[in-house]
């Protein structure tokens, strides 16, 4: 069974959490650049992460993408906080447009094609929520050159993390949406439709 074949709302616990969490994982490969979509809570979680991951050694390069919500420029603010913590300038790329995931996959290829080259890439490390993680890799799947390879480095929040989202009200109701949104998106063709089998 395809993702766009269910129904929103009427999916169980157990195969949300397939859905979400199940077969992404850490696989430790150095990477042409790596691509931090943003939220408004980014330097919370998902920056220093990347700040670490390229001090690992991972990439060279840092790509963080988000656009104005209202209050500030989230790549901006990302940007700022990642050269506090000792990350070289010229080493992080930024795009300021996007306002959610599809607009974060569209414009952070388009800054990689200015500033890098899509023809001299292989591997993107996608660095987002573990919870996220899914819809960035689906939508890059659909919108990114086919022979593009992705490493992924799931970061772990508080209430929504796969050993305990659905302990909290939050958690649970976050899953919810993100599942919904998922099927909503493959059955419109917004994300690269995904074979549920292959979770199994």
């Amino acid at each position: 069974m395809y993702l766009s074949e269910l129904e929103e709302g009427e999916v169980s616990k157990e195969l949300a959490h397939q859905i979400l969490f199940q077969g992404i994982r850490d696989d430790d490969a150095k990477c042409d650049c790596i691509v931090v979509p943003s939220s408004r809570t980014s330097n919370k979680y998902r920056t220093p992460a990347a700040v670490e991951l390229f001090f690992q050694g991972r990439s060279s390069r840092l790509l963080f993408s988000g656009g104005y919500n209202g209050e500030f420029i989230e790549s901006e603010s990302m940007r700022s906080f990642a050269i506090e913590k000792g990350i070289p300038e010229n080493a992080i790329i930024i795009e300021t447009i996007s306002t959610n995931t599809k607009e974060n996959v569209i414009e952070s290829l388009a800054a990689l094609d200015n500033h890098i080259g899509l023809n001299n890439m292989k591997r993107i490390l996608i660095c987002t929520a573990f919870y996220h993680m899914r819809r960035c890799h689906l939508t890059f799947l659909r919108y990114a050159p086919s022979w593009f390879e992705y490493s992924f480095y799931p970061v772990l929040d508080q209430t929504t993390r796969p050993d305990n989202w659905w302990k909290y009200e939050n958690g649970t109701k976050r899953v919810q949406k993100e599942v919904n949104g998922l099927i909503h998106y493959a059955k419109h063709g917004d994300i690269m439709d995904f074979n549920l089998d292959e979770l199994r």
